[in-house]
């Protein structure tokens, strides 16, 4: 598989692609984003150059300074300038852990695919959304509200841009993921895949083609917050 098509429709989508509950403010250099209720900030592209850099660099943590926002500053490894990440670093911002992108061809998918576990639920109704934060505070050790609120505005608005899906072992939620799909997006991307430990053993996830999903796509991308993320250190300089 050619990388070099798929990171320039990745690339397009970062810069200006906005789905159901997203607000982008496309600049020159970076693309901004804020949820639709303002409680969280990202920097999700940058076109920056090694003249550019420091300058917007500084330019972003005073524009969120001043909304009193903490914020992530999202990059790849092909970002440009290579050492863009030592940049951030030096203008104090912290380096998150770095994760992998792996994309899956759709257009000729493995057998797998198709071998969908019968546990396996797409979440449609409000109520089932319990169901999926009660495995996500377990596995991550946090409050997931604000995820949990953007799934019940997407059923609400009957948005398919944001779904959530559950796996049951023996009648319990044992497993959840979310998938993002958009009509002008190639990828389906997979987000936030989690397991109870003790469901492990026994337990496969597999990967679920959910019905009316909408996701006709060449390419899925399985992240778990794409890459590497950055946040304001100095929570005095970056409140939420």
């Amino acid at each position: 598989m050619d990388p070099h098509p798929i990171l320039a429709h990745l690339d397009g989508e970062r810069r200006s692609l906005a789905r159901h509950g997203e607000i982008l403010q496309i600049l020159p250099d970076v693309t901004r984003y804020a949820s639709s209720d303002r409680s969280h900030h990202s920097i999700i592209f940058s076109r920056l150059t090694s003249e550019s850099a420091d300058e917007v660099i500084r330019r972003e943590i005073e524009f969120h300074r001043r909304l009193t926002a903490s914020f992530e500053w999202k990059v790849y490894a092909h970002d440009q300038p290579g050492d863009l990440l030592e940049r951030l670093a030096r203008h104090g911002l912290m380096a998150g852990p770095c994760e992998a992108v792996m994309v899956l061809d759709l257009a000729d998918p493995p057998r797998w695919i198709d071998e969908v576990a019968g546990g396996v639920r797409r979440i449609d109704r409000v109520t089932q959304i319990e169901d999926f934060r009660r495995v996500a505070e377990q596995v991550f050790n946090k409050n997931y509200a604000f995820t949990a609120s953007e799934l019940a505005d997407a059923i609400r608005s009957q948005s398919n841009d944001h779904r959530g899906y559950i796996a049951y072992k023996d009648g319990q939620a044992a497993s959840i993921g979310r998938l993002y799909t958009h009509p002008d997006s190639v990828f389906g991307g997979l987000y936030g895949g989690a397991t109870l430990a003790v469901s492990r053993a026994g337990f496969v996830s597999q990967c679920h083609r959910g019905p009316g999903a909408g996701c006709s796509r060449r390419w899925g991308e399985i992240s778990d917050r794409r890459c590497l993320a950055y946040q304001r250190a100095d929570p005095a300089e970056a409140r939420l």
